[in-house]
């Protein structure tokens, strides 16, 4: 004990590491303690028992004692049994694990441990202390780790019931608000439906309007092509008449001009056969042949016009008219050379050089 304490070995620096406790990382593991110390620690507990306390603090270890019997311990004075011994309550100013680094800071500082090193010289040896003491002061760890263990259990209960409680609040508060959203959604929903059905109603009421309408248009669209068909046949015939028309007119046209031809060839044959010397008398027949000439060709332009009009539904006067005008020129033709001509033509047979009475009756044939 002449000797200062050099610091751990490797050995229980090796044995530190290996005892630290898995189940509380954040505390200071406890750590072996020296010669000195546990010297100091059965100072402490021989003048605690001297002094006698009361309250029971004695039987605890210096670690475990409060803080006023610590500081009642601290303000007493060392009894003068052993002058040599320093006060271990100035040494131990720290409980637990300080008292290590306390012991370490005051063997490491060489001032001190020159001013002590008189002392430790004069330090008798003392026992070595029991294993009782270790036991219970191991236990006494144990129970305050174990201590430490339950309120931090109780700390975490605590705050996961805080926690429970507000997620059992934010849940009800967001079952709430889904409600609040799922009934604002139905609502929306029946007004959409009732929108959907007002216009569904008026939609089926287009549609058979609309499938009407196409019926009528469809009937429409045929009666339409109908007419257009009877429309086109009717002009095709309408056309067809018109050329067979026109050929006729032609066809009278042509006819009444060979008659009229014929006839002048006839009345000339007859002037030579007679030899009319007379110029008076051949001067009022070329009178009267022209004249009948003109009759004729206005007759004949008379024919023409109501051709024209047999389109017309005025039919019946048409062919009153033409009645009559076939009778007006009848009239003149009342002469001597028109008796003869027609005498001559009666007694011989009927040529073509000889005029067909029938031939003017033609048109007024046609016209009915």
């Amino acid at each position: 004990m002449a000797q200062g304490w050099a610091g751990f070995s490797e050995e229980e620096l090796r044995r530190l590491k290996q005892n630290k406790d898995p189940f509380e990382p954040q505390r200071r593991l406890p750590v072996k303690k020296t010669r000195q110390q546990l010297q100091r620690e059965k100072a402490l507990l021989e003048q605690s028992q001297k002094l006698g306390l009361q309250d029971g603090s004695a039987s605890l270890l210096p670690e475990q004692l409060l803080s006023t019997p610590k500081q009642r311990a601290s303000s007493q004075k060392p009894p003068p049994s052993s002058p040599a011994v320093p006060s271990p309550l100035t040494l131990t100013s720290s409980t637990g694990d300080g008292e290590l680094h306390g012991g370490e800071s005051q063997l490491q500082e060489p001032g001190l441990e020159n001013s002590h090193h008189g002392s430790r010289s004069a330090e008798i040896q003392t026992p070595k202390p029991d294993c009782k003491v270790e036991k219970k002061k191991m236990e006494l760890q144990e129970k305050s780790r174990w201590e430490v263990l339950q309120q931090e259990q109780r700390l975490m209960e605590e705050k996961n019931k805080r926690k429970k409680a507000l997620l059992a609040q934010a849940i009800a508060e967001r079952s709430r608000r889904t409600q609040a959203e799922t009934m604002k959604l139905k609502r929306i929903q029946k007004e959409l439906q009732a929108l959907d059905d007002m216009v569904s109603a008026d939609i089926g009421i287009l549609r058979n309007r609309i499938d009407q309408a196409s019926l009528e248009y469809s009937y429409a669209r045929k009666r339409f092509d109908r007419a257009e068909a009877e429309y086109v046949t009717a002009k095709l015939d309408l056309q067809r008449k018109t050329e067979t028309k026109e050929q006729l007119t032609e066809h009278l046209c042509t006819i009444i001009q060979q008659n009229e031809l014929r006839k002048a060839q006839k009345l000339e044959e007859l002037m030579r056969q007679l030899d009319v010397q007379a110029d008076d008398e051949a001067l009022e027949l070329e009178l009267e042949v022209e004249q009948l000439l003109r009759e004729q060709e206005a007759e004949a332009a008379r024919q023409m016009a109501p051709v024209e009009r047999l389109s017309q539904p005025d039919g019946e006067g048409v062919s009153s008219e033409l009645t009559e005008e076939n009778k007006e020129p009848q009239k003149p033709a009342t002469s001597p050379e028109t008796d003869k001509s027609g005498k001559c033509c009666s007694s011989s047979p009927r040529r073509l050089d000889c005029p067909d009475p029938g031939a003017q009756n033609f048109p007024a044939a046609v016209a009915t």
